[in-house]
């Protein structure tokens, strides 16, 4: 079983230096705010913060206040039964209908019920649409 909604993500680009990660979740957490989702990567000297929080909008404007230019993007947010196939079945609908997944991150502990999964693809609206038809 899996339930997939529309959502965005948050992008923050930075200079790769220790410490920005720390400076930037610390933003988030000490307004109560509480991350979904998180992908962070260095290429080269520059840093990428893409998350999905409970309130893009409030983190956003947090992050904004500190100097931080914040790009949004659409995700497919994917709440998954943290079973065997499951992720499985959610990529074949997708591939059925011939649309490429240009990103996919996500994680679960071992023991969750649920798995949460942000999902981007060429057509995010068409994807929202073949996992919203019955099998």
């Amino acid at each position: 079983m899996f339930k997939a909604h529309a959502d965005k993500q948050l992008i923050i680009t930075v200079n790769n230096k220790i410490g920005t990660l720390a400076e930037i979740t610390k933003v988030i957490a000490s307004s109560g705010i509480n991350l979904i989702a998180v992908n962070a990567y260095a290429v080269d000297n520059k840093g990428f913060i893409v998350f999905v929080s409970e309130d893009n909008k409030e983190a956003k404007k947090l992050l904004q206040e500190k100097g931080h230019d914040i790009r949004e993007e659409d995700v497919i947010l994917l709440s998954l039964d943290n079973k065997p196939g499951t992720l499985q079945s959610v990529t074949e609908k997708i591939s059925e209908v011939g649309i490429d997944v240009t990103l996919l991150y996500g994680s679960v502990d071992k023991k969750a019920k649920t798995t949460r999964l942000v999902l981007i693809s060429e057509d995010n609206a068409a994807v929202l649409m073949a996992l919203q038809m019955k099998s």
